[in-house]
């Protein structure tokens, strides 16, 4: 009689149970070195706590994560709290044939910033008010960026392939070295060099000026006015141009101008000496009247020398800069790999290529703590929840283990009584 009532009395209470009654809220919390082991007892325990408080000092894993979000939709209430700091990194190919990456990093200033791949650390860094940009020339697998207790990842993308960049302009040495330079960068080049009214030398051939060709057309100087309406559309459907100082006052190419053409900025003193001339002892022909949506790239003194803007699909940057030959051919040395690496740099920035397919690259945590407020919510302030249940808790497993006991044990009773 003992035993089913004892049976009768655990199923009543599973019952009373089911319905909430009589249990005390359960209040639970966790720090970021114990969750993994509290969120396995927190889901093992049968009925998931009313209220989990977790206070973290980094970002738990994808999967604590997602774990945590998972009992929140079960009807749990989860709250955390911590300063974390806001990490973010996204990883872009170098539009060039030398290949490489631009790593952009977003974290608070001042933050030392740690960035590794798969194989192991490659730079530690200071990050600036607006994060930090480094350049790699080679990776390997996942990019890692770490600052403080947040870790975040990006996948290397694919390096889509480069076309070919067209050069217009004057029969000059200007024309001259900024093709000699692309191609010892490995750029394959189109050129076409106006000598005189009505006679031009073609290096390959410019037609059409379409992105399914050039990667990037680079307008030098007022020769490229004949082509202005075919260089307006190939912007227009994704490609890049690069408007020499020269070329900014071609009327039909007002369309893709970061702003006006200036005064020339000449320096106070010419360089004269052998190895004097830098890239900012050049004169400059200002952009002046920037538009609005306009990013200016590079400054000297109060000018903007190179700006940058989106003109429809494509990427436009204007430049200031005049003669930049004189600074590869009477620069100090290295001078000639400077102007080289510059150049390849001003059209890498403008570069058309086709988006590549990351449909088949796994998920990673490019931004951790966004997608940790995504989840649970925006940090709650330190509530003092304690770490353990106020009212004990006895897990279903239990109860269920009691009550197939008192059941069995009233079962061999019966039936040694001789009872059916």
């Amino acid at each position: 009689m003992m035993l089913r009532f004892l049976s009768v009395s655990i199923i009543v209470y599973l019952l009373w149970q089911s319905l909430d009654h009589g249990r005390v809220e359960s209040v639970v919390g966790g720090r970021t070195a114990t969750l993994p082991k509290d969120l396995r007892e927190w889901t093992q325990r049968g009925i998931a706590p009313d209220r989990i408080a977790v206070q973290l000092d980094s970002v738990p894993t994808p999967r604590q994560r997602d774990w945590l979000a998972a009992l929140s939709a079960s009807g749990t209430s989860v709250s955390w709290n911590g300063s974390l700091p806001a990490v973010g990194v996204e990883v872009q190919p170098v539009l060039a044939p030398s290949g490489g990456y631009n790593v952009l990093v977003s974290a608070p200033a001042g933050s030392q910033v740690v960035l590794s791949d798969e194989i192991g650390a490659i730079d530690t860094l200071r990050a600036g008010t607006g994060g930090a940009r480094i350049s790699v020339e080679s990776a390997s697998g996942i990019i890692s960026v770490k600052s403080g207790g947040t870790a975040a990842q990006a996948i290397l993308p694919e390096t889509p392939p480069i076309r070919r960049v067209l050069v217009i302009g004057d029969a000059n040495w200007e024309s001259k070295f900024v093709v000699a330079a692309l191609e010892e960068e490995d750029w394959k080049v189109d050129a076409q060099t106006h000598v005189s009214p009505g006679v031009s030398v073609t290096q390959g051939s410019i037609n059409p000026i379409d992105t399914s060709r050039y990667s990037a057309v680079v307008a030098l100087d007022r020769s490229a006015s004949a082509y202005g309406s075919e260089i307006v559309r190939y912007a227009a459907t994704g490609g890049g141009v690069v408007i020499g100082a020269e070329a900014a006052g071609i009327e039909s190419l007002s369309q893709l101008r970061a702003g006006a053409a200036g005064r020339i900025d000449a320096p106070s003193a010419a360089a004269t000496e052998p190895g004097s001339v830098t890239l900012q002892s050049l004169s400059v022909l200002p952009v002046s009247a920037i538009k609005a949506d306009a990013i200016p790239l590079d400054r000297r003194g109060g000018s903007i020398a190179v700006a940058a803007r989106r003109f429809n699909a494509g990427r436009v940057v204007q430049i200031g800069y005049l003669d930049t030959w004189r600074w590869r051919m009477s620069g100090a040395e290295g001078s000639v790999a400077d102007h080289r690496k510059w150049w390849t740099n001003v059209v890498a920035g403008v570069a058309y290529a086709p988006s590549a397919d990351r449909s088949a690259k796994p998920a990673v945590d490019d931004a951790p703590l966004a997608r940790l407020v995504e989840s649970l919510g925006s940090p709650s302030a330190a509530s003092g929840v304690p770490l353990t249940s106020p009212g004990p808790v006895v897990p279903l497993w239990m109860m269920f283990a009691l009550l197939s006991g008192s059941l069995l044990a009233e079962w061999v009773s019966r039936r040694t009584r001789g009872m059916r």
